[in-house]
């Protein structure tokens, strides 16, 4: 069975980078060919000297600059802007890395797809929140229930319904048995605002 990965990193402050590398492993060993390991950690707010957890997905998967793996590729990174649902005041910025296992790619499987599984994992692509936040890689998302918000999206977008997709943490690896659809009406729809740009004279650049 085909199985893809999600594992949420905690805040660099708080694990050492050996204990981040130990979940990025344990997360890698569950992903099967041509599928993902999408690591999801938080943003630093700062100025300071964090982990870089990113290279840390890199190096234990790709592996270094001069000695790149055949079994893994870059597939994307991003970032994750929270909102609170009430005053939707920012709240957190969250970033993300994935990678994938060489090896077939999901859509490969369309072909042998029946119209009734097809249909189950349509994605709303004329949704305005899919237009104007899903298919970007900055999202904006509520706060509230952020790793499932995050997790439907993912799977959703990257694998069939009846594949086996993991949630990995620092000490516990669950797997999501309830695939949902993604459902957009919960989520917020980017409103773009003009801002104008001045040359050094004040005429408006556009």
């Amino acid at each position: 069975m085909a199985s893809s990965v999600i594992t949420f990193i905690t805040s660099p402050n708080s694990e050492s980078a050996s204990a981040i590398k130990d979940q990025i492993n344990k997360a890698k060993e569950l992903v099967s060919e041509g599928r993902y390991l999408i690591a999801v950690f938080e943003a630093p707010n700062d100025w300071e000297s964090h982990l870089p957890i990113e290279a840390y997905v890199i190096e234990q998967t790709l592996g270094g600059i001069h000695n790149r793996s055949a079994d893994w590729e870059f597939f994307g990174n991003g970032v994750i802007r929270t909102y609170t649902s009430k005053a939707l005041r920012y709240s957190k910025a969250y970033q993300w890395t994935i990678v994938r296992r060489t090896g077939d790619k999901p859509y490969a499987r369309r072909g042998s797809l029946t119209s009734t599984t097809l249909k189950r994992n349509a994605i709303p692509v004329s949704d305005k929140v899919f237009t104007r936040d899903v298919a970007n890689n900055v999202w904006h998302l509520l706060a509230d229930n952020f790793k499932e918000r995050v997790t439907t999206r993912f799977s959703t977008l990257l694998t069939w319904q009846d594949e086996e997709f993991f949630v990995v943490e620092l000490t516990k690896t669950t797997e999501v048995n309830d695939r949902k659809a993604l459902v957009l009406k919960e989520d917020l729809v980017g409103v773009p605002n003009k801002v104008p740009y001045f040359w050094d004279n004040g005429e408006v650049l556009f």
